[in-house]
């Protein structure tokens, strides 16, 4: 069985480059330390290289099956849903069959009125329906979550939005399949827990007993990721070799023989791994035993490599696309380097040092796949990790198990010791908060090229070679100089940048110049807030974008007036970022959605200036003046913020709401020009005037509107007078996030969205 793992490697090796060559790249050097290591003789080398190329071969194949028969104009389908309903706020989520074997995504629109149990008629049924085919949304700005490539993956090409629960037609019973079942069954379990589980328990309970996460505190969440212990929210292999111990020491003790408890398990823990979601951690935990069960029924060994290897093949044979999953990556690196590396790092360890270096290893092992997905680091993770996995594995994780089967037989009791247990999850989630609030709990260092993955690559793998060989503290020494040197490259880039974030019908401009010379948003967006979403524009799509950039303080955040579509990310962006100072118009906080702000500015001590012009500074090649408003009595749009600045080698007019009016007013005081102008009031017809547009005569245009908004911005003049005078027009709505990168003088627009003008 010598060959299974040299074979895993180049079926990795072929799905990766069927996947991206960029991809396949990066394992040159784990190729290399792997032809050093197991130094395959010829026979074996055209056997796995065979393997490469079916692997190749067959992630090509399941690539070019990821296609939709259906052309979007469809309004009448026939769906199979056969799982459970999600509700989040006003919609609930579903993927269903339609008549032809697609997959689709379904969105029902809920009204205020509707019950749960009206929901739970929706499924399972056979059904036509009426609704609207969409196509899901990409990611519209970098670092973001890709949306439709997610579905993609799954091969669901659309989303089908349902409005009228009472549309259903022809309705039909339909028989479940065990999976089907299963999952019902799961939603059942977790419904118990919410029912019988104390409120601060129950999401903790349905994460280490079903694997879903979907009740717990957002905030908790982060919070628990921060500090670098969120796998022991995730049911891994740790859970799976702890159940599988427990039920092999009990079915020993009542009497069961060996054989048969190898029988139960290998049947058992399929069903188990579906109860909890078959999130890949579990398959990959599971499949893992159930191959050291096969094996032992033929009396013969398998060593843990050889039955990750086995597992990762058979895994990727099944679905190829499971690659491009992050849990399915983080688990086979983390798990293989655990498996080469501690059998020489554990010797003469104390309980407490081996958790110490096994937690070590496995952050190391992820970190090229945690920087490049999540761009930050936990600093606190080696020691918290002490704590916390004797907490979840010998506390936490067997008493709620247990209490949640004694519930069955005795809920009164059950409950009465339940509440004990959420006294000490209610402290350790204190604990957890605290800290993750720790200033140094983790850095940022925001997403490497590819070319510092390649490093992190060849580093991290010499860096276990080494360990291999005798432990030395050198390797240690230089990976921290390269997380360093990547840290410092992120605040001191050659490369400036204007980005015009998309966040939907709002403004937020990031300006980051080069080398660290400073930081400014100008905005932060904001949208309306629904009841029972916990959606934030400053910390869904500001803060990413910015913690992608490794940004991590902004030395001004610009808010050119106190409509809510400028002013409302700020609070919450606050919460990750530190802002030195903000600038409001004079008198701005008139409007109360503004003195709401201010006051939660102020309970964090950070400074707010009101500004009015003229006024300039410069920093390094950069220079800026606040050209309007002049007065202060605040009207509104018209009291705008209004910046001209020198960046990049282009001039800007960053114009904010300002109507015609306002702009008419600063041509009697200024005779300006700019290369780039951000369009006034998202392309209203109310601003950009043909005076003005004549006075400033640009070259570029930007429009930060909202795709399909109420406003129908920007409207049709305005854009028919921008291309009157040959000005090259850009849209948040058409291009998504727009970014003007440059060194010294030179600079490049480039757009996230392909765009066609025609």
């Amino acid at each position: 069985m010598k060959w299974i793992t040299p074979c895993a490697l180049m079926a990795l090796l072929g799905a990766s480059l069927a996947h991206s060559p960029q991809f396949g790249a990066l394992l040159i050097p784990f190729y290399l330390l792997a032809w050093k290591r197991y130094s395959p003789r010829t026979i074996l080398l055209t056997g796995i290289i065979f393997i490469a190329l079916l692997f190749f071969v067959l992630t090509t194949i399941e690539k070019s099956s990821l296609h939709t028969a259906l052309t979007g104009n469809e309004t009448e389908l026939h769906l199979r849903i056969a799982e459970p309903l999600k509700t989040n706020g006003l919609t609930a989520q579903v993927q269903a069959t339609s008549l032809n074997g697609e997959q689709l995504q379904i969105t029902f629109i809920l009204s205020p009125e509707i019950k749960l149990r009206e929901l739970s008629t929706l499924s399972p049924t056979f059904c036509k329906w009426k609704g609207t085919l969409k196509a899901p949304s990409p990611a519209r700005n970098p670092y973001a979550f890709n949306y439709q490539s997610y579905l993609k993956q799954q091969n669901i090409h659309w989303i089908y939005q349902i409005k009228d629960l009472d549309a259903a037609e022809q309705c039909y019973e339909i028989s479940l399949t065990v999976i089907e079942k299963l999952q019902f069954i799961r939603q059942t379990g977790i419904e118990r827990i919410d029912g019988i589980f104390p409120e601060k328990l129950a999401p903790l309970a349905e994460a280490l007993i079903f694997g879903s996460r979907e009740s717990m505190d957002e905030d908790l969440l982060a919070a628990y990721q921060k500090i670098g212990v969120i796998h022991l929210l995730a049911i891994s292999g740790m859970h799976v070799g702890m159940m599988t111990a427990i039920f092999w020491w009990l079915l020993l003790r009542i009497g069961f023989t060996r054989e048969k408890v190898r029988l139960i398990l290998f049947t058992g823990l399929p069903l188990y791994a579906l109860l909890t979601g078959a999130s890949p951690p579990v398959v990959r935990a599971v499949s893992m035993v159930l191959i050291v069960l096969l094996f032992s029924f033929f009396t013969k060994r398998i060593t843990l490599m050889q039955a990750l290897s086995a597992s990762f093949i058979i895994q990727l044979s099944i679905n190829p696309m499971s690659l491009l999953q992050v849990g399915f990556q983080l688990s086979y690196a983390v798990s293989f380097t655990i498996l080469l590396c501690v059998p020489s790092i554990l010797t003469g360890s104390s309980k407490v040092l081996s958790i110490l270096k096994v937690s070590a290893v496995s952050q190391i092992g992820a970190l090229p796949i945690l920087l490049y997905h999540f761009h930050e680091l936990s600093i606190v993770s080696f020691l918290v990790n002490v704590v916390y996995i004797p907490i979840f594995t010998a506390f936490l994780l067997p008493v709620i198990f247990f209490l949640y089967l004694l519930s069955f037989a005795a809920p009164q009791f059950a409950s009465f010791v339940l509440l004990w247990v959420e006294d000490a999850v209610i402290a350790l989630d204190i604990v957890t908060l605290h800290l993750a609030a720790f200033p140094f709990a983790s850095i940022v260092v925001g997403q490497p090229s590819m070319v510092m993955i390649f490093i992190y690559v060849c580093v991290t793998l010499y860096l276990f070679y080494r360990i291999e060989i005798s432990l030395s503290i050198k390797p240690f020494i230089f990976l921290i100089l390269l997380i360093s040197l990547d840290w410092l490259s992120s605040r001191f880039n050659p490369t400036g940048t204007v980005l015009f974030i998309d966040v939907g019908q709002g403004d937020s401009i990031l300006i980051d110049l080069p080398w660290g010379q400073g930081t400014y948003l100008i905005d932060t967006g904001g949208a309306v807030q629904f009841e029972n979403t916990t959606f934030s524009v400053g910390k869904d799509i500001v803060w990413p974008v910015l913690k992608g950039k490794g940004i991590t303080s902004v030395d001004k955040i610009i808010l050119t007036h106190g409509d809510w579509d400028h002013i409302g990310g700020t609070a919450d962006l606050a919460d990750y970022v530190k802002i030195s100072e903000v600038w409001i118009s004079p008198n701005a906080h008139e409007k109360e959605s503004v003195e709401e702000l201010l006051q939660d500015l102020h309970n964090r001590s950070i400074g707010v200036v009101e500004k009015k012009a003229p006024l300039s500074w410069e920093t390094g090649e950069s220079y800026f003046t606040l050209v309007y408003p002049f007065d202060e009595v605040y009207e509104g749009n018209n009291d705008s913020l209004v910046l001209w600045a020198s960046i990049g080698g282009l001039t800007w007019f960053f114009a904010g709401d300002l109507e015609e009016a306002g702009e008419l007013e600063l041509l009697e005081h200024y005779s300006l020009n700019a290369n780039v102008l951000k369009v006034g009031h998202h392309g209203s017809k109310s601003s950009t005037a043909e005076e003005f547009l004549r006075e400033l005569d640009p070259d570029y245009a930007i429009i930060s509107a909202g795709v399909k908004n109420r406003y129908n911005h920007p409207h049709p003049e305005v854009v028919n007078r921008l291309a009157a005078h040959r000005v090259k027009v850009f849209g948040t709505h058409t291009h998504g996030a727009i970014e003007y990168r440059f060194r010294g003088k030179k600079g490049t627009f480039k757009w996230i969205l392909p765009y066609d003008e025609e």
